[in-house]
């Protein structure tokens, strides 16, 4: 089953490449929601003279602020969470009474970080693939909405530890320094542990300094609250970070 595993994993990862940058380590990774899936599967097993039946309905319910980290690839992970559990019933000998279909929403109710899973037996109405797609779009249309339309916007390292590692922006409120609590992660000891955070609002991205001790700079000017444009290179501490927007 690690060897399941790691392939979703894979999988994700490349999913995400050149598509959307790494899911911050504070939001719930794919793997995390697998693995409840799996749990739930388990967990609510109904005995047949055929062998053990299981669920093949699930809903996976996220805060808003951690389903807007998938907006961008939601219906090719459902599919491929579907999969997951496809393969795991193989393994273990489960039946199921009908297609196995997941689906993701947001919902306030939900603690940030958490997956709540609600798994059921149910005989499905038939519907193809596209209309499947084309729920959990809406979904996401609807998820975005809700938490502020935030479009797609990037911050790459292009000095400092990881290189070249790309972070997506679809926050309201995106923090950055040292510490593990921050959206985005800067191991560097020249960064404050709340070093900085990005606000969007009123259709514009601007990155606010927090009090750090080196400063926060865009293209080497030190800045206590600047608006950010593309190709804007934010500088903290020896890290170095451009921004970019798709498209433009």
């Amino acid at each position: 089953m690690l060897n399941r595993l790691q392939q979703f994993e894979d999988f994700v990862e490349r999913l995400m490449e050149g598509t959307v940058g790494r899911i911050f380590r504070t939001s719930v990774q794919p793997a995390e929601i697998a693995r409840r899936l799996e749990r739930a599967m388990d967990a609510q097993q109904l005995a047949t003279p055929e062998g053990p039946i299981v669920p093949n309905d699930f809903l996976v319910r996220l805060h808003p602020d951690d389903f807007v980290q998938f907006a961008d690839f939601a219906d090719s992970l459902s599919l491929q969470l579907e999969e997951w559990l496809l393969d795991i019933a193989e393994e273990r000998d489960y039946g199921f009474v009908d297609q196995v279909r997941v689906r993701l929403v947001g919902d306030p109710a939900v603690p940030r970080r958490q997956v709540v899973v609600e798994a059921r037996i149910a005989e499905l109405p038939a519907d193809d693939f596209a209309g499947r797609q084309a729920w959990q779009r809406t979904e996401v249309y609807r998820v975005l909405q809700d938490t502020g339309n935030v479009p797609r916007a990037f911050l790459r390292v292009v000095e400092g530890p990881l290189p070249g590692e790309t972070y997506l922006i679809r926050k309201r409120v995106t923090t950055l320094g040292r510490a593990l609590e921050n959206d985005i992660v800067l191991e560097a000891l020249d960064v404050s542990r709340r070093h900085a955070r990005i606000e969007y609002a009123d259709g514009q991205f601007v990155i606010i300094d927090q009090g750090s001790t080196n400063g926060t700079y865009v293209n080497g000017v030190r800045v206590e609250r600047a608006p950010l444009r593309a190709g804007d290179r934010v500088a903290l501490g020896t890290v170095v970070l451009e921004f970019s927007l798709p498209g433009a």
